[in-house]
């Protein structure tokens, strides 16, 4: 790796705008590598395998690759430059983060790449193995300008953030403990939208429990468990506010053994989102209200709280790293928006322990999750350099504040 003192001049940051365009056949080659992968989050073999790529890419970068042995999922790698490996008592570093798996199952039907000039489609191209690509490049375009020494980089690969990153939370949020600030590539939007806030998600199990009886028998009582849990679906959705943020979905139910017998048991799956982690708390404790004040006499109701990502609050840490992009973007003339999404990512892990945190610095596209997911092809070029002028420009102004070698963050 270079060396360099010098930052982010304007003249640099054309410099590696024109890096990265001209590298656009190789970052694509790199992106067609890894969507030509199957890496269904169950498909452990793989992800594996696009993690192999990964680390033959990082470990020629320079990076030292650690994996993280998984069971059930890939493995996890962490890839960290040099000045990583051994941080000083105090010394925080920048945090890339970005997952390898997708939603697509192995003979899908959904496993070409299609190059068609402006545009590519395949599986994962957004999300998110082309923000892998960007990420890597906005890194090799700091390399090759002698930007990266000194600024000392870790980039988590994780291999089931599409199942809620059960398996690497604890690492991610680890990661970024002693991170300054944290980029997250997933896809921005076609406008270059950017992420500083995310809604948090819980996830609720609503089981009700009546008697059996046969339905032409009964008098009066009809201690029904699906009667009972139309209640509650009532009740519950009666907690949207659209004001606040907050929604909650009734989404899937199940219950009863015929049309002949009183239902003796039903059960619901209720997703709920919110802004923040206050309005999460008081979701979980008005469902509980609603679960213990049956309607139908001779019922019951339990509730299961299943906590998922907490919410990603788009506060003044997350802006002030926004203002930076966008001062990169203007002087790039690569497109940057403020945008807020009820979807959940990693992102939301890493802001949870207090890490200034930006998502969405991935290539522009849309459909993700879907057979006409696709990418605007010259976003993966331009973003892996909007993101690198940004990340050392950051970088630099947080170690001139000395944020970089205590516990204040931005």
């Amino acid at each position: 790796m270079s060396r360099s003192t010098a930052g982010v001049t304007s003249r640099t940051a054309q410099s590696i705008l024109r890096w990265t365009r001209e590298r656009e056949p190789e970052m694509l080659a790199l992106l067609e590598r890894l969507v030509r992968i199957n890496s269904h989050t169950a498909n452990k073999a793989g992800t594996d395998a696009v993690g192999a790529v990964l680390r033959e890419v990082m470990t020629g970068l320079g990076f030292v690759v650690q994996a993280v042995p998984q069971a059930e999922v890939g493995d996890h790698l962490v890839a960290r430059c040099p000045g990583a490996r051994k941080l000083p008592p105090g010394q925080r570093q920048v945090l890339f983060c970005g997952h390898m798996d997708t939603v697509f199952p192995p003979g899908g039907g959904f496993e070409a790449f299609v190059n068609e000039g402006d545009r590519v489609t395949g599986p994962g191209v957004i999300d998110m193995k082309g923000g892998l690509v960007a990420g890597i490049y906005a890194l090799a375009a700091l390399d090759a300008h002698g930007l990266l020494d000194g600024m000392p980089v870790a980039f988590v690969f994780n291999s089931d953030e599409e199942t809620g990153s059960y398996h690497s939370r604890d690492l991610i949020m680890a990661e970024a403990a002693r991170s300054a600030f944290a980029f997250v590539f997933e896809c921005s939007g076609p406008g270059g939208e950017t992420t500083t806030g995310r809604k948090g998600k819980t996830t609720l199990h609503v089981r009700a429990t009546g008697r059996a009886g046969h339905a032409g028998n009964l008098g009066q009582a009809k201690p029904s468990a699906v009667l009972e849990l139309a209640h509650k679906t009532i009740a519950l959705e009666a907690l949207n506010d659209a004001a606040r943020g907050v929604s909650v979905n009734v989404g899937l139910v199940a219950g009863g053994v015929g049309p002949n017998t009183v239902a003796p048991h039903a059960e619901a799956t209720v997703e709920c989102r919110y802004r923040t982690e206050a309005d999460g708390q008081a979701l979980v404790r008005a469902a509980l209200d609603i679960a213990a004040r049956p309607c139908v006499p001779g019922t019951g109701v339990q509730v299961e709280v299943v906590p998922g990502r907490p919410p990603m609050e788009p506060g003044p840490g997350n802006r002030r790293l926004l203002e930076h992009v966008m001062s990169a973007g203007r002087e790039l003339d690569v497109p940057v928006a403020e945008d807020y999404r009820g979807g959940v990512s990693d992102a939301n892990y890493i802001a949870h322990v207090g890490t200034p945190v930006l998502d969405g610095l991935g290539p522009g596209g849309e459909r993700d999750h879907s057979p006409e997911e696709y990418m605007i092809t010259g976003t993966l070029a331009s973003r892996a350099a909007l993101a690198a002028v940004a990340a050392r420009r950051i970088w630099d102004a947080m170690a001139r504040e000395g944020r970089v070698c205590g516990a204040e963050q931005a």
